[in-house]
């Protein structure tokens, strides 16, 4: 099948998204009605969320009913899992805005490229969908704001992919921060490292370029600037500054949301960056050793340290404060460092019950009652990201006024 006839049999956009009036009707979901499924991104980390539908949906009567993906590869492999799983062929589409215009479908999955996510959010709110994105929720600020802007609007049950919000071990750890425990918060230190080049997929690219007639590049780029195909910014995407800010995106948005969830704290006061690309020279723009330090509104720093140079120590977040320190690798709170109020004894964090982040979204969809990753955690750990990114890559300190949802280097 010729590529022109492929995109056609996908569907066309057919809803002008963002032009029209938002769509607010919801359908009530009572038990014995089913909760109807769309995939936005039907790669890897798609395929696998599509496996936690699947394992939950059967006693939650839940199922994917569509799949949509820019690379014909991923959106029949998706297609083929549909069919073994439920015993029928998925509706299948290139673009997002045709499975968003089905009727069929009652929520989405967004696994996209990093940049993607915010806008595919945004469109999805808009259609009157529930959702589950992927993290972080949006890359610029101002996509972040008006995600939070739609949401608000819309009050759609949407799960942020910040999945440590449905551990048992971090709720507990949370709440005995918050209580007190350490006293005054006095410095946060988030560290996740890694040993190798990241991020490449060599058999993947080769297989990109064999045949780019199966991709529909200009839909992948969205709002980027348009360039040529080429096989190694759309399948290694992260390593490209266009599309991700690389180890920021992917890992500081999990463990900043952590500290932001331990300390009560919602905005970085200001930030400032460093790093470079010190061992994996191939080509990447994106850093393999970064250094961000936050400074917070209660008069505290928080350090995100993240390499791709040794795989030591991490991912882990340790908390300190006047009378003692958190320590996420031993899931233990002391006295270590404290003043003369510290605690005497070491504590050990006994866990709350965890809950599958993907069951949390499917049994808010039933209660609409919001999840635990809700928009407004995405919202926080996305501005703090951004931040991030400008501070790194423009080498200036960059604050955040909250009043006015805007970034300024200093």
């Amino acid at each position: 099948m010729k590529r022109r006839e492929w995109l056609s049999t996908c569907g066309k956009a057919t809803l002008a998204l963002g032009l029209g009036p938002l769509i607010l009707t919801e359908r009530a979901k009572g038990a014995n009605d089913r909760i109807q499924i769309g995939i936005i991104g039907a790669g890897a980390r798609g395929t696998g969320l599509m496996r936690e539908v699947h394992q939950f949906g059967k006693d939650l009567n839940a199922e994917i009913v569509a799949v949509c993906d820019v690379w014909r590869r991923n959106l029949e492999r998706a297609a083929n899992l549909v069919k073994e799983w439920y015993g029928r062929e998925p509706l299948k589409f290139v673009a997002h805005e045709d499975l968003l215009a089905s009727k069929e479908v009652d929520a989405v999955i967004i696994a996209t490229a990093d940049f993607q996510h915010a806008r595919h959010l945004i469109d999805a709110m808009k259609a009157g969908k529930d959702a589950y994105c992927e993290k972080p929720m949006a890359n610029d600020l101002a996509e972040a704001n008006e995600c939070l802007r739609v949401w608000r609007q819309t009050n759609r049950i949407v799960q942020i992919g910040t999945q440590r919000r449905s551990n048992g071990h971090f709720a507990a750890a949370a709440e005995l921060i918050q209580g007190g425990i350490l006293g005054t918060i006095t410095r946060v230190e988030c560290n996740f490292h890694y040993f190798g080049p990241r991020w490449r997929r060599p058999n993947d690219v080769k297989e990109a370029a064999k045949d780019p007639s199966q991709i529909d590049w200009n839909r992948f780029l969205m709002r980027k600037p348009k360039r040529p195909f080429d096989p190694h910014r759309f399948v290694e995407w992260r390593l490209y500054r266009d599309y991700s800010s690389g180890l920021i995106d992917q890992w500081m948005s999990h463990l900043i949301d952590v500290a932001h969830w331990f300390t009560g704290e919602q905005f970085p006061k200001s930030v400032v960056a460093h790093g470079g690309v010190f061992l994996w020279k191939d080509g990447r723009e994106n850093e393999d050793v970064i250094m961000v330090v936050l400074e917070y509104p209660k008069g505290f720093l928080c350090h995100f340290y993240a390499s791709l140079t040794n795989s030591a120590g991490g991912p882990e977040i340790i908390v300190r404060g006047t009378d003692g320190s958190f320590d996420s690798r031993t899931w233990t709170i002391s006295g270590e460092g404290g003043g003369e109020n510290r605690l005497k004894e070491a504590i050990k964090v006994q866990p709350k019950p965890s809950v599958s982040h993907m069951r949390n979204w499917l049994e808010c969809i039933r209660s609409r009652q919001q999840p635990n990753a809700t928009v407004e955690h995405g919202y926080q750990h996305s501005i703090a990201c951004i931040m991030a990114a400008q501070a790194l890559w423009s080498g200036r300190k960059v604050t955040f006024d909250p009043h006015k949802q805007k970034i300024a280097s200093v």
